[in-house]
């Protein structure tokens, strides 16, 4: 007659855990997808608003002038140059009037990556004006929203962190999924992911300074062959059910401390005096 096999039991992910886990890690990455987008299209499209409308302040201006300059000076050659020169004058409080829209349509086509040469060299510039001047005479606002240094950078931090984050918990939850441990009832011998087993013998202290966090701390006894001496941190809420089977070992380690006090016996009321 041969003997039957012990029943050796497995752990599943707890499914309440992995679900919060997806929750917030489908959350980050929507986050981190909604920085991109403003990144990519929403504020470029809100600085390209903001640099037409001052290209439109700045063409007005020299239509104003009535001496030619409309034609001669719309368009920037060098609008990298234009703009620190610009830039400098705004520090040292020597900017003209009439040249804070152009600084201003220059600043927005560089927070949006378009102070170049071919976004401000204008081949026909009364067209150019009278063209937007029917834009922003039939737009429902009269002043644009600029775009600040920071708009665009700050869009592509919360990109970075969201998707980061959302992730870093699909793969903690990938990893949490492969990690077993297994059970015999019959031994209470418990395999760890690493190979190696514990039986309530081998442990000298049954930790619980983390048990509000569902960690505990198992003390090896020196004797163990593997782990002699260390500390194994179990983790018993994403793994379940770890938990009830550390707690078995531990009553069998211990069955003193994991006793429940008896309630004290209601004291015997005593017997009536007999009468005469």
């Amino acid at each position: 007659m041969t003997e039957s096999s012990p029943t050796i039991l497995t752990t599943t992910i707890n499914r309440g855990w992995m679900t919060k886990m997806v929750i917030i890690a489908l959350f980050m990455c929507a986050f981190g997808l909604w920085g991109l987008y403003d990144a990519l299209v929403a504020y470029p499209a809100r600085g390209e608003r903001a640099a037409s409308f001052y290209q439109k302040e700045y063409l007005t201006l020299l239509e104003n002038r009535q001496d030619g300059s409309l034609l001669t000076r719309s368009s920037v050659s060098d609008p990298q140059a234009e703009y620190q020169a610009l830039s400098q004058k705004r520090e040292g409080n020597t900017l003209a009037e009439e040249e804070l829209p152009k600084l201003l349509w220059l600043e927005q086509l560089k927070l949006i990556g378009r102070l170049k040469p071919e976004h401000t060299t204008l081949t026909d510039p009364r067209t150019t004006l009278e063209d937007l001047k029917a834009r922003w005479n039939t737009s429902q606002s009269s002043s644009p929203q600029e775009l600040s240094w920071y708009d665009i950078p700050a869009q592509w931090v919360i990109m970075a962190v969201g998707v980061g984050v959302g992730l870093y918990l699909l793969g903690l939850i990938a990893v949490v999924r492969r990690t077993k441990y297994q059970w015999e009832p019959q031994s209470q011998r418990l395999h760890l992911p690493s190979g190696a087993t514990l039986v309530p013998a081998d442990i000298e202290l049954f930790d619980k300074r983390k048990w509000d966090k569902f960690m505990i701390y198992l003390k090896i006894k020196p004797s163990h062959p593997q782990l002699g001496g260390r500390e194994v941190e179990l983790d018993l809420l994403r793994h379940s059910p770890l938990e009830d089977w550390v707690l078995a070992m531990e009553r069998t380690a211990f069955p003193e401390s994991t006793e429940e006090p008896q309630t004290p016996a209601e004291p015997t009321p005593p017997a009536p005096t007999p009468t005469a």
